[in-house]
């Protein structure tokens, strides 16, 4: 891609190169059908080195492919599309996915999804002040020496965003992201992979 510079005389011009996509999108499903799979799901507990919370990822690989999750996973799949033609990507679909709990002190650490090309959360259930997903600057790593005097889009080495019921989340895979300790007794996430559409 090439660089389109301004005609004629001019003082500046600011350039935000190789910026990353994350999409927050909402969606307002029947949680009803949430509750009931939480109900009759044995969650199992995350190993340490994942965080501290239940899903159901060993269980179920793919959540959003019950029946039950048609309209949700419709629904996901209409700003999935919306995503991947903003990005520039080809289209996607949902591959593994499933439900996590964070109860009170439940986090998440640092993670990026392999194989995968856009992941996203959606929280159906989310109490207020819940814990933001935290995604990290991919490119924290190759600075070296400047010092920073102010939060701007180019000091940033992270970014929250609080969770609220119904919001969705899309962003690349190889994003590195992880949750703060969970204050709140109920923070529901279903996450998701993707990948390209092969017909």
């Amino acid at each position: 891609m090439k660089a389109s510079l301004i005609d004629g005389p001019f003082r500046k011009a600011d350039y935000r190169i190789f910026p990353t996509l994350v999409q927050v999108h909402n969606i307002d499903c029947d949680t009803r059908v949430v509750n009931a799979f939480l109900d009759d799901c044995d969650m199992e507990t995350w190993p340490d080195d994942i965080g501290k919370g239940s899903t159901s990822s060993r269980q179920i690989e793919n959540l959003l492919h019950i029946n039950e999750f048609a309209e949700m996973k419709t629904a996901i799949e209409e700003r999935l599309t919306e995503y991947c033609d903003d990005a520039g990507f080809e289209p996607v679909e949902i591959g593994k996915s499933w439900i996590n709990h964070q109860a009170q002190e439940g986090y998440v650490a640092s993670h990026r999804h392999e194989l995968s090309i856009v992941s996203g959360a959606y929280y159906p259930i989310v109490e207020n002040g819940s814990a933001p997903i935290v995604f990290e600057s991919p490119i924290r790593t190759p600075r070296m020496a400047e010092i920073h005097n102010k939060a701007t889009d180019f000091t940033a080495n992270n970014m929250e965003f609080e969770p609220k019921s119904g919001m969705l989340i899309l962003f690349p895979s190889w994003l590195y992201h992880y949750s703060l300790p969970n204050k709140t007794a109920k923070r529901i996430t279903i996450s998701f992979n993707t990948y390209h559409k092969t017909s």
